[in-house]
């Protein structure tokens, strides 16, 4: 660790986020100093090409982050590029903007590295108590899927089965029809056939949910997004709510406490998803986390 403080800013597909940390002799390593999120929706018009507007706000979430970052000294920045990043035919054109306003270039991280930084990331919280568990972190391009035994990774993972794909490919009625609820759920099926073969193996004890839209499902029912723990959703709080979203309008989730403003149009189809796992794969309980992706990244640099 050549620096004391950290920042890492991680482009996801519907989210840009910073976190500012310095080491630490807590428990976890570390202390945040500065955290901010914006929704950029870079795959809002079709993940192949960014459109004009969510080029705008992703420069506008530079911009901030480059404002922030200003206050400090002797800072370590990384930058990771996910899905959308790795698609849009027109990213780089956020790569070159990075560049000239932060003076870092951002690494367009694979999938495969993905799930291995949210395991990372997620093993500073989570106790082999809960093994086995899946890990499971949904975005706007992709989604992961770590299944950890004893501490192992057995199976890690991405699927291209981000909820603005999802969206764009399947809504079709407000509220969502029960036809595309149904063909959605087949879609789910199909893509991890192959993970679905290795889970039969395991009893599984946790299903662990890395931030974003799970961090909604903790917000709604605990009135708590979890910081630094891991929070446990009972599987019977999660169905109720979970049959209230999906059935839902738009104008209807508006009204749900808990519910930001820019998860209201793609919650519905995460917990799809959510739903749809815990049908295939019958964990014993549900976890919260709110580490992923930078976290795992704050796990490599305080063992470096």
């Amino acid at each position: 660790m050549t620096n004391e403080k950290l920042a890492i800013i991680d482009l996801g597909t519907n989210t840009f986020h910073l976190l500012l940390v310095e080491s630490s002799k807590c428990k976890i390593g570390f202390e945040v100093l500065y955290r901010e999120r914006y929704y950029v929706l870079l795959a809002e018009g079709g993940i192949d090409t960014i459109s004009d507007s969510s080029m705008q706000r992703a420069k506008s979430a530079i911009d901030a982050f480059q404002n922030v970052l200003s206050n400090y000294k002797d800072i370590e920045l990384v930058i990771v590029g996910t899905e959308a990043l790795r698609v849009a035919t027109n990213g780089n054109l956020i790569n070159i903007y990075i560049k000239e306003h932060l003076s870092s270039v951002p690494h367009i991280i694979s999938g495969n590295r993905e799930a291995e930084l949210i395991f990372k990331g997620n093993k500073l919280i989570v106790s082999a108590d809960h093994s086995p568990y899946l890990i499971m972190d949904i975005g706007g391009g992709s989604t992961e899927f770590i299944l950890v035994d004893d501490n192992h990774i057995i199976l890690s993972k991405s699927y291209p089965l981000g909820v603005t794909k999802i969206y764009n490919a399947f809504n079709d009625t407000d509220p969502i029809s029960i036809q595309a609820i149904s063909s959605i759920e087949s879609h789910i099926e199909n893509q991890l056939s192959d993970m679905t073969e290795v889970i039969k193996g395991y009893n599984l004890n946790c299903l662990i949910g890395a931030s974003g839209s799970f961090e909604v499902l903790s917000e709604v029912l605990t009135g708590n997004i979890p910081q630094q723990e891991l929070v446990n959703i009972s599987l019977a709080d999660f169905e109720k709510l979970s049959m209230k979203v999906i059935s839902s309008s738009i104008d209807e989730r508006r009204d749900v406490k808990g519910i930001p403003e820019n998860r209201v149009k793609f919650i519905q189809v995460a917990f799809i998803m959510m739903r749809k796992i815990i049908d295939m794969y019958a964990p014993d309980q549900i976890g919260v986390s709110p580490f992923a992706i930078k976290e795992g990244l704050i796990s490599e640099w305080l063992t470096k």
